[in-house]
């Protein structure tokens, strides 16, 4: 791994609760730090910043969320795949990323 190469972190971000997309932010950004201190690479997780902006609750944000992600996932080497279970958007990024041969 290079130390200009993107890796996409991908990690849950949906909680029952808006204290549960916090911590869910939070996490990815910490898988951030850590593969990037790991891998030596620049780890992005988008989701890890975007809800500060887009309301995840709001369809039409959701969805500019989401293509902002895949813009990213494509100019991607690499993804990891982080977190105890696979939501619906990682479902999407990960089924991309196999499209995308990342």
């Amino acid at each position: 791994m290079d130390k200009n190469d993107i890796v996409y972190i991908c990690s849950p971000l949906s909680a029952p609760t808006k204290e549960g997309i916090r911590q869910n932010m939070e996490k990815a950004a910490e898988y951030s730090r850590l593969a990037s201190g790991t891998f030596g690479c620049r780890a992005i997780a988008p989701h890890s910043f975007l809800p500060e902006y887009l309301d995840d609750n709001v369809p039409e944000e959701r969805e500019i969320g989401l293509a902002f992600g895949l813009s990213v996932l494509k100019l991607s080497k690499a993804v990891i795949v982080c977190g105890s279970r696979i939501s619906s958007g990682m479902q999407g990024e990960i089924r991309m990323a196999r499209e995308w041969n990342i």
